[in-house]
């Protein structure tokens, strides 16, 4: 990349109209972006990645393959994670921060290709700051470890708006759903082939297994009459026994591949109920308005918030218990790494010393205690019910 203007303290100054770093922050970006300014062959690292190969003038219409492009840029980082760490030391974190501001132009243009307003631009890049913040608090020096996921705001495929986010996707889970055309009834099945335990989670949920004792969703459409499948319960769990739908009253309309809405909670808050709900009419005013092109047929989200145990744990009403029931739940395979991350800060619990300082970390180590595991959950909610 020829073009070093976006390293300049200038450039930078004026990224952070939009970017709003904390001044820690940005002073050591200042001094990250001299660093490769002044060194030939991190320069040349900027160079080789491919950045430069769409230029700004196709931000209307090549974000898709600006997208593309910049998706290895996680796995270049760890193939020179070595050499930026000789190179730039305690700022080499900082490098990962310098190729989301080499986007930045390109993010900028799009927006004002499709008319966004520059606010949502600026909520949506608030992002940096949280996990930013987040390098720091667990290494003691300011960079980025989310690279993957920062690079959906720079190429224009994720925005804020209010207190949550959204990306177009295909949906991709192991989930049928069907609507009754008479009754508006709504029932959520199984693909088949999915192996559940017995408590209808699914195997392996946790690291554990059922081989012998767990069972095999089925999925049957051969008789033209009927649909035979598992459905999964209010409890979001799945059961073992089938049940049979007449074809004739019952459509499909959700399945893998079908387009939907990724709904992501940015850390950032409580989650007032009001505030999640403007939040789904924000998005589907926002799609109407600026992505015509791209229709969709649910809100879906996976998250550690979705774990059904989880209202049994926090008092009612609650904001977590608000956002479930916005959803139709459904069983995934996690574990309970990112509850522990999100709440405590780390991967693993001792609930001998984990902080007990809030009602919801105080609960959590009692139900470790009693033996008890938690785990992520997924919600579907039919974009034709907001």
């Amino acid at each position: 990349m020829d073009n070093m203007d976006f390293l300049t303290e200038s450039k930078i100054a004026e990224f952070n109209r939009l970017l709003r770093l904390p001044q820690p922050a940005l002073d050591v970006l200042y001094e990250a972006a001299a660093i490769v300014r002044e060194h030939s062959g991190l320069r040349e690292l900027l160079r080789q990645s491919g950045l430069s190969r769409i230029p700004v003038a196709d931000a209307d219409n090549d974000m898709g393959a600006l997208a593309a492009t910049v998706a290895e840029y996680p796995k270049f980082l760890e193939d020179h994670a070595a050499y930026l760490r000789t190179e730039m030391g305690d700022r080499a974190g900082m490098f990962a921060v310098i190729l989301v501001l080499g986007l930045l132009d390109r993010t900028i243009a799009y927006y004002g290709s499709k008319r966004i307003p520059e606010e949502v631009l600026i909520e949506t890049l608030k992002d940096l700051t949280i996990w930013m913040k987040h390098h720091y608090a667990h290494n003691g020096t300011w960079g980025l470890a989310e690279l993957s996921w920062l690079l959906n705001h720079a190429t224009g495929q994720l925005f804020r708006l209010g207190r949550l986010q959204f990306a177009h996707k295909a949906f991709n889970h192991a989930v049928v759903v069907l609507r009754n055309a008479n009754s508006g009834e709504v029932v959520i099945l199984s693909e088949p082939g999915v192996n559940y335990r017995r408590d209808g989670r699914v195997d392996g949920t946790n690291g554990k297994y059922e081989s012998e004792q767990g069972w095999q969703a089925r999925y049957d459409q051969s008789d033209d009459r009927f649909i035979v499948g598992n459905p999964i319960r209010s409890s979001g769990f799945a059961s073992e026994e089938t049940i049979r739908l007449s074809a004739s009253d019952w459509v499909v309309v959700l399945r893998r591949g079908d387009p939907v809405l990724e709904v992501h909670i940015p850390e950032d808050g409580p989650m007032r109920p009001e505030q999640c709900r403007e939040s789904f009419d924000n998005a589907t005013r926002f799609y109407r308005e600026q992505f015509p092109e791209k229709p969709y047929r649910a809100f879906v989200c996976t998250s550690w918030l979705l774990d059904p145990q989880l209202a049994d744990l926090v008092p009612a009403p609650a904001n977590i218990t608000s956002f479930q029931k916005t959803f139709s739940l459904f069983p995934v395979l996690s574990d309970e790494r990112e509850t522990y991350r999100r709440v405590f800060g780390t991967d693993d619990l001792d609930p001998v010393t984990a902080s007990r300082d809030t009602g919801l970390r105080r609960a959590i180590v009692e139900y470790a205690e009693a033996g008890h595991l938690l785990h992520g959950g997924a919600g579907l909610l039919l974009a034709d019910a907001i």
